[in-house]
């Protein structure tokens, strides 16, 4: 941390003394500041309040020692500055996303404290992630044990304790890839030039989201095919499964949105870092230049190269900077500064005054080596880039529509193999035939959109009202033969409802 910077040496202060009764104005004076000063520079440099930091750092290293030691709850409350158990519960459940006896039940983490300045500019939108894993895994691993708590309550539920022990396996396994999400999540914010990996942790927490939504869809399933006193008896614990699938959906879009505002800081960070190396390059490559230049020495020749050189990239605006101009002007330095250490051989006496071709080639070299760092593709640092961060587009909407259809399409074709020709008629197959292949369309339609990039299968136009009016039909159809099924319409019907579900947010 930089400590002649007024605000980080404040930061230092506040870890140092994190126990102790904290103060705007004690805070404001320790710096020479006044309060209004202190406050709004406090603000710019780590984008919370003063107070607000305070608060937010006492949670989180009691969050540390709660998951690493056996103190009480209590007496952790008071160690960071509460009069009471309550307070410090409803401080750290706002803050970390469950209750302190939650968060030491489920062993969860955040990231360990960081004072380096990118950690903390990046820490609120970790923070607020961390927040979401916590209540989901905590949510996943309430689920599980209220599953088997309630699995086996009557003699004929023997029948169903092996499917809802296997729910409850699968609950307990989201919870823990959602802990090594947090992992990474963690690994992330200490080094944010890793950006690119938030595109595996988002699609790690979709995968997690969409496997609970199956299990919960299967157990609905499940129970429209049991007799109305089971599917009564163990509608709770479905419903338990249906709250946790559309927490985590809804917390999955939460999360990429958290990753869009990180992203955001980060973007705005590499253009600031890439800048400073560009001018430092360009401020070296001219005072060279302007020193070789002096008449009385024979570097004139020197003296033009690295000077059109420096206002070459003096010139260039950083979104039209490139690996490959970087490269190429590294490449003239590296003969310019050949010709310097021969003719600093020849004339030992210049030395010093040759290298400065040495200082502008290392600043170059340095700001190479920052753009090869950077993730993405070329345009990463143009004013828009940051807009093509991580944003959920279109064909990933529609991608996500075909997954989910052809999964539909699978369970309904299994639904009419299990009825077969004891339950259907001839008529009532060639309905479920034409159902099937309306719900096949709809899929084809979506699947090729997202593949041809928005335009359609083969290239042609596309329509969204034509799913729309697919997916109507399919469901109109469904529910049409479930009434003609009678008791045995369940699953149709629940399917029916699945099948229907997206067009909602395809109308919108």
């Amino acid at each position: 941390m930089d400590n002649r910077n007024p605000i980080f040496r404040s930061l230092s202060m506040i870890e140092e003394r994190i126990h102790e009764k904290l103060t705007v104005e004690t805070l404001a004076s320790d710096v020479h500041f006044s309060k209004y000063h202190y406050q709004r520079m406090f603000r710019e440099a780590v984008g919370d309040s003063v107070m607000g930091y305070v608060a937010r750092r006492r949670i989180a290293l009691a969050a540390e020692e709660l998951a690493d030691n056996q103190c009480t709850i209590l007496e952790l409350a008071l160690k960071y500055g509460y009069d009471s158990h309550e307070g410090f519960t409803r401080s750290f459940k706002a803050y970390m996303g469950v209750a302190p006896a939650e968060y030491r039940k489920y062993c969860l983490r955040r990231p360990k404290g960081e004072k380096e300045k990118n950690a903390m500019m990046y820490s609120k939108s970790t923070d607020e992630m961390m927040k979401e894993l916590n209540g989901l895994i905590a949510e996943a691993g309430e689920t599980a044990a209220y599953t088997r708590k309630h699995k086996g309550d009557t003699p004929e539920a023997a029948f169903y304790d092996g499917f809802w022990e296997f729910a409850a396996g699968r609950a307990e396994r989201m919870a823990e890839q959602l802990k090594e999400v947090q992992e990474r999540v963690t690994a992330l914010a200490g080094r944010p030039d890793e950006i690119s990996a938030r595109f595996l942790i988002v699609k790690a927490i979709e995968d997690a989201a969409f496997e609970v939504s199956i299990t919960a869809f299967q157990a609905g399933l499940t129970m429209a095919r049991a007799i109305p006193e089971h599917g009564a008896k163990y509608a709770p614990i479905c419903e338990k499964y249906d709250i946790l699938a559309g927490h985590a959906r809804g917390k999955a879009e939460k999360i990429a949105g958290y990753f869009n505002d990180l992203a955001a800081l980060i973007f705005q960070d590499m253009r600031k870092q890439a800048g400073e190396k560009m001018e430092k390059a360009v401020a070296a490559g001219r005072v060279a230049a302007k020193v070789l230049a002096d008449p009385v020495l024979p570097y004139g020749y020197l003296a033009e190269e690295i000077g059109d050189l420096a206002e070459s990239f003096g010139s260039m605006p950083l979104e039209e900077v490139t690996l490959s101009c970087l490269e190429d002007g590294l490449l003239r330095l590296e003969t310019a500064a050949f010709a310097a250490e021969v003719d600093a051989l020849r004339m030992p006496s210049d030395s010093e005054i040759l290298n400065g071709i040495s200082c502008f080639k290392e600043r170059v070299r340095e700001t190479l080596e920052f753009f090869r760092s950077l993730p993405g593709e070329a345009g990463m640092l143009e004013e828009n880039g940051r807009g093509r961060i991580l944003e959920r587009t279109e064909e990933k909407r529609y991608s996500d529509l075909a997954a989910q259809e052809r999964i539909l399409l699978f369970y309904l074709k299994g639904e009419i193999r299990k009825l077969g020709d004891a339950r259907l008629n001839e008529e009532q197959k060639a309905a479920f035939e034409d159902i099937c292949g309306k719900i096949g369309r709809a899929v084809e339609l979506s699947a090729g959109r997202q593949a041809a990039g928005g335009t359609g299968l083969n290239g042609q136009s596309f329509d969204p009202a034509e799913i729309v009016q697919l997916l109507q039909e399919a469901y109109d159809g469904m529910k049409a033969e479930a009434e003609r099924l009678g008791v045995c319409g369940g699953p149709v019907r629940y399917l029916a409802e699945a099948v229907k579900a997206p067009v909602r947010y395809l109308q919108g």
